[in-house]
């Protein structure tokens, strides 16, 4: 028998830049975003390391009469402005992405928020960016846009999961919800405790770098803490968040818990470990730039290390729907939660 054909057969996808379903494309902008939101940190990161935080002395133009770095500025502003540059590529992606997800929105409001919200990130940081240069690199400052920078990594890790679960079958049934019956609170619990740790590791490190010697110019003002006490300050929340995976490692593995939170909790372990390396070298042989540039690179990846981890554990403990609506469009029912 021959099935009759709609509109919906016609374009069943819709166009590549405005599809009507998650497709490859989609998922590809989506780790794209991520992509480009930490090397945007890694950029900024040699800004710093390299002194050229003032190689473009004003904004939004390079110096009051070029709106490009000049010969005359050397390497620092080669650097400097590179690092501006960026922000057209994050510009160009934020913008492909939200109109991979603009007709989703019914579908999928929380792809359609996230996709805005980045994008409303780029001209955020570029503002935040410019005073910062104005106001001779405060280090307040700098740490506030380093930290959005965090943020909208975390961000665009959720929209990497998300983008994955709702279109593939495979992700969809293994990050299913109503997941782990008993351990729901404890499992929330620790997602929980391993973000605040997460921020709060991120936070103390833009003291820390903000009080050593990489401000990013020779004459830019740096915070007035003692060094030792606050980097022994920003160790503190690192041994507790090694002691938090720990403990969910060996929960884990005692009560089953689903496989997306014990190999999330894995993956968070080897960066962590990675990260404390890094950051031991570097104190104990005076904070030389290519540590502090692996250190940097590390938090990015620490970013979404935990964000992957926190938003799965919360994704397959959330209670379930009664109907769940699947991507193809297809209505499968769901299992109500127990405990």
């Amino acid at each position: 028998m021959t099935r009759a054909t709609g509109p919906s057969d016609v374009d069943e996808h819709g166009s590549l830049l405005l599809p009507t379903r998650i497709t490859p494309w989609v998922r590809w902008l989506a780790v794209a975003s991520l992509v480009a939101n930490a090397l945007l940190i890694l950029t900024g990161g040699l800004v710093r390391l390299t002194g050229s935080g003032l190689g473009c002395p004003t904004w939004p133009r390079c110096t009051d009469a070029s709106w490009t770095n000049t010969p005359e500025m050397g390497m620092h502003g080669v650097i400097e402005f590179g690092n501006r540059l960026l922000t057209f590529l994050l510009a160009a992606v934020a913008v492909l992405s939200f109109l991979a997800v603009l007709r989703l929105r019914r579908q999928h409001p929380d792809l359609y928020r996230m996709a805005l919200v980045l994008g409303l990130g780029i001209p955020l940081q570029a503002v935040v960016g410019g005073i910062t240069v104005l106001t001779g690199l405060n280090p307040w400052l700098v740490g506030i846009h380093y930290l959005i920078s965090g943020a909208m990594i975390a961000l665009a890790t959720v929209l990497v999961n998300r983008t994955r679960r709702y279109s593939l079958p495979a992700v969809r049934d293994a990050e299913r919800p109503g997941q782990a019956y008993g351990h729901r609170r404890t499992i929330r619990a620790l997602m929980t405790a391993l973000g605040v740790l997460s921020a709060l590791i991120l936070y103390l490190g833009t003291l820390v770098t903000g009080t050593g010697p990489h401000a990013g110019d020779d004459t830019s003002v740096r915070h007035t803490f003692d060094a030792y006490l606050i980097t022994r300050a920003h160790a503190v929340p690192v041994y507790l968040i090694v002691a938090s995976v720990v403990l969910g490692l060996v929960l884990a593995r005692r009560h089953r818990w689903p496989v997306p939170v014990a190999s999330g909790l894995n993956v968070l372990m080897a960066v962590l470990v990675l990260q404390a390396l890094v950051g031991y070298y570097q104190y104990f042989n005076g904070v030389p730039v290519v540590a502090v540039a692996l250190h940097l690179v590390g938090s990015a990846v620490l970013v979404w290390a935990a964000a992957r981890t926190v938003e799965k554990g919360f994704a397959v403990t959330r209670t379930p729907d009664v109907v769940v609506r699947a991507d193809d469009g297809a209505r499968t029912a769901g299992t109500p939660a127990r405990g």
